[in-house]
């Protein structure tokens, strides 16, 4: 009586289990990583599936390059032709069919068996299908729990396009200021050929001594050592940006849309605004906590089925000599007499517990990493800020009177053309301060989650 209840009740469930999988079909998670993008980068993700989407996407990759590269256009370019990316981006996609693997029933068991009798006569049959309705009736529960790992994928995949987005405007930036590091290095070098050729000449009419001759002329050699190191820096920081964009050969042979860094904005973001910003923004954050969100729903599948891991019912069918066929149903299950899931419960416990730890310590290295960036970018604005308004001002004040005390005889051509170098040199360290602010803002937008901060914020 117990049997046949139990079968009625199975006959019910099973039907509505069935449904529950096919009912909620997963969302667009691709999508989702894409609208993402959009609202925190302005641009566009692109994962072509066919011959004629890559073929589209490259175009739209030559447009961009094809004009002036501006750090934006860099960012478009890396998030649509990068192939690590487009890697990472696949991800999306083997957890969305685990989602939908998850919401589908196993497909039962067909197993079949004859036996001779051993005096001769008519072969037994025996014929039994079964499927697992223990499988079926947590559908609900597994297709949550895939969900969340799929939320996870989401967001982890999102922290790869926004760290992407980050590591090319940095190198963009970097570029930059190594192209206008290199013009104002040939201006350093030029300024010194002139003072080593007039040393030179004075030396060989007997005004200065050979060591005087040196010590002028050692400039000069020093600002050829630093071009050469100026080159070198460009191409290697101009191969870094290639490669972020995925391009090579005569894609690589861009031009960059700006010629000089451009100043600071009014103001920089409150470091309460920052945090604010990482804390709902970072997407790795969002993914640890959809870590510990399905984490939890796996240790609530296993408090279910610790005692009964698997229920099979089917039907049996045999043909008996006999009586002719005999049919029924049979049911078969783990019976737990050695081991009871204890140790495998415990083993979710602790995972969780470690993934609830994890999820905290990164929440606390988001806040730390927030706080030491901001720290960064408020004295890179002091160091950018004295370069500008006190250094460089200065240096050129001394070029100016150097160049009065020069009209009136009282200063050497020399003493001129080393003037004009302290002041070439003060420019080269200006940029360094300017490039090392738009550095430590785009580190601060990186923690901040890919917040990109009004320059009117206070």
């Amino acid at each position: 009586m117990r049997l046949s209840c139990l079968l009625n009740r199975w006959s019910c469930l099973l039907p509505a289990a069935l449904l529950a999988s096919c009912a909620a079909m997963p969302h667009d998670p691709l999508g989702a990583v894409k609208a993402r993008a959009r609202e925190r980068l302005g641009a566009e993700v692109a994962a072509p599936a066919t011959a004629q989407d890559a073929a589209a996407m490259a175009g739209r990759v030559q447009a961009v390059l094809a004009g002036p590269l501006t750090a934006d256009g860099a960012v478009q370019v890396a998030l649509l032709n990068n192939r690590r990316l487009r890697a990472t981006l696949e991800e999306v996609g083997i957890s969305q069919a685990e989602l939908v693997e998850a919401g589908t029933p196993h497909n039962p068991s067909l197993s079949s068996s004859v036996r001779f009798p051993g005096g001769g006569g008519t072969p037994n049959w025996e014929f039994n299908l079964a499927g697992d309705v223990l499988d079926a009736l947590l559908i609900p529960m597994k297709r949550r729990m895939a969900a969340q790992e799929l939320a996870q994928t989401e967001r982890r995949v999102s922290h790869e396009i926004l760290q992407l987005a980050a590591e090319t405007r940095g190198a963009w930036f970097m570029l930059l200021a190594g192209e206008q590091q290199l013009r104002k290095l040939q201006d350093i070098a030029g300024v010194n050929e002139s003072v080593s050729d007039f040393a030179k000449r004075v030396h060989d009419a007997g005004n200065i001594n050979d060591l005087e001759l040196m010590e002028l002329q050692v400039g000069w050699q020093q600002a050829q050592a630093d071009l050469k190191r100026g080159r070198a820096e460009v191409a290697v920081l101009r191969s870094k940006l290639n490669r972020l964009l995925g391009v090579n050969g005569t894609q690589a042979r861009w031009k960059l849309a700006l010629q000089e860094l451009p100043q600071p904005p009014a103001s920089d973001p409150s470091l309460a605004a920052a945090e604010a910003a990482a804390l709902s923004h970072r997407q790795d954050l969002a993914a640890a906590r959809a870590h510990v969100a399905a984490m939890e729903a796996a240790l609530a599948l296993k408090h279910r089925t610790r005692l009964v891991p698997g229920l099979k019912l089917g039907a049996d069918t045999e043909r008996d000599p006999t009586s002719g066929y005999v049919t029924g149903p049979n049911l078969e299950f783990e019976v737990p007499v050695f081991n009871w899931g204890r140790a495998s419960v415990k083993k979710m416990e602790a995972e969780l517990r470690r993934a609830r730890a994890e999820a905290e310590a990164l929440e606390a290295e988001v806040r730390n990493e927030v706080e030491a960036a901001h720290t960064a970018l408020l004295l890179a604005r002091e160091s950018a800020a004295f370069q500008k308004t006190t250094l460089l001002p200065q240096r050129q004040h001394i070029l100016a009177e150097t160049l009065l005390h020069y009209n009136a005889m009282q200063k050497s051509n020399i003493a001129l053309l080393m003037a004009k170098d302290q002041e070439q040199r003060s420019e080269k360290d200006a940029i360094e301060s300017l490039r090392d602010y738009w550095l430590a803002r785009g580190e601060l937008e990186r923690a901040a989650g890919g917040k990109s901060f009004p320059t009117h914020e206070h």
